[in-house]
């Protein structure tokens, strides 16, 4: 138990550590993200992922999970 809480906690470090990199990153390369994701073409993308997670992936996953939940039982 001790292993697996010690493990979660050097996992949330990493993420905290690769964040504050890509802030630094972005800061030093003077790049601004709300620009970034002002662009029409960003938009666009964005939605088209948008769309295609709520109406197809989301619920393949559904699906996926009450599956193989059911055969456990």
């Amino acid at each position: 138990m001790k292993k697996r809480i010690k493990n979660q906690s050097k996992g949330f470090v990493q993420i905290v550590l690769l964040a504050i990199i890509v802030i630094a990153l972005l800061g030093y390369f003077n790049i601004d993200l709300r620009t970034f994701f002002e662009h029409p073409i960003v938009q666009k993308i964005w939605n088209i992922f948008v769309v295609a997670y709520t109406s197809y992936i989301k619920p393949l996953i559904i699906y996926l999970w009450t599956s193989f939940s059911g055969l456990g039982k």
